[in-house]
């Protein structure tokens, strides 16, 4: 089997057969052409990467890093140790931190009780009425939004990737609920003075291409299970598995047309924007969630 572009002896085959060299090029021009198309990132802007030490969040640090003279924009990395349960882990903040000092990256880090200034984090979970993935997202969401703002990053990078996008259109789609839609395109616009921009330049790479992308670079990530919530078997991987022994392309196109797409709900309303009360963040209720959550904790 040859490589489709150098027909030297393929080391892998995704969608198509790729050496190693000819597979990381194609690769990164697929993010470049992504980033240029939506523009995503301006000359001179300040992007902050959440990296959790995954394949997928250092693939996109990675990615950024490659591109950033290229481009001509600054790049900055942010690890969140979320400290609690079984979930904070000092190996994965050194892998974090080894990969920016090796590319000389800013990295910054902080935890959801640093940040929060909650002793027992675990107790926010107890007065959730959310899911813990769903109270768990809430608190990187705050964190991530403020801790960029606070520190002038024009933009907010993460790592979600095809995968990720097709699983949590089909998750909310099959519930009718749509005002998540704008939330599933390579960039989420500021919608307020607050409120950061976010930015998603693998939104066109599988997660294979992404484990491969590390693995070609001889990036080290952090193996270890960080969350057993997040490990859990879910009904759509199987369906997924199944779609891409039939349609190997499906993910891509998918995503690609929905990038596109307006989807509106028949009741779906303009929501009025406000300032939380207590912390002063945005909302569309006079307190924010999170500092709800905290008003529970105080009246137990």
């Amino acid at each position: 089997m040859r490589c489709v572009i150098c027909k030297k002896e393929a080391e892998i085959k995704i969608l198509a057969p790729f050496c190693s060299q000819c597979f990381v090029l194609h690769y990164e021009r697929r993010v470049e052409r992504l980033i240029k198309k939506w523009k995503l990132i301006k000359k001179n802007e300040r992007i902050l990467v959440c990296v959790s030490g995954g394949k997928d969040s250092l693939s996109c640090a990675e990615v950024l890093y490659q591109l950033k003279d290229k481009l001509q924009f600054e790049l900055a990395v942010l690890h969140l140790d979320v400290n609690f349960f079984q979930c904070s882990n000092e190996r994965t903040k050194k892998v974090v931190e080894k990969f920016c000092v090796e590319r000389n990256i800013p990295f910054h880090f902080t935890s959801f009780k640093e940040y929060l200034q909650i002793e027992k984090i675990e107790r926010i979970f107890e007065v959730s009425q959310r899911p813990r993935c769903g109270t768990c997202g809430l608190l990187k969401r705050y964190i991530f939004n403020k801790f960029a703002r606070e520190n002038n990053f024009d933009k907010i990078a993460t790592g979600h990737c095809a995968d990720d996008i097709i699983k949590f259109f089909f998750k909310n789609f099959e519930s009718g609920y749509f005002d998540w839609t704008d939330k599933l395109k390579p960039l989420t616009p500021s919608f307020h003075p607050k409120v950061v921009a976010r930015i998603r330049p693998l939104y066109l790479c599988l997660e294979v291409e992404n484990y491969a992308y590390i693995k070609f670079k001889n990036i080290e990530i952090a193996t270890c299970v960080l969350c057993s919530y997040f490990t859990r078997k879910d009904k759509w991987d199987e369906i997924f598995r199944f779609i891409d022994e039939k349609r190997p392309q499906f993910k891509l196109n998918f995503v690609r047309n929905l990038a596109e797409a307006e989807i509106k709900g028949k009741n779906q309303k303009e929501k009025e924007l406000k300032e939380c009360e207590i912390c002063g963040e945005v909302t569309d209720k006079k307190i924010c969630a999170l500092c709800n959550l905290k008003l529970k904790l105080k009246k137990r």
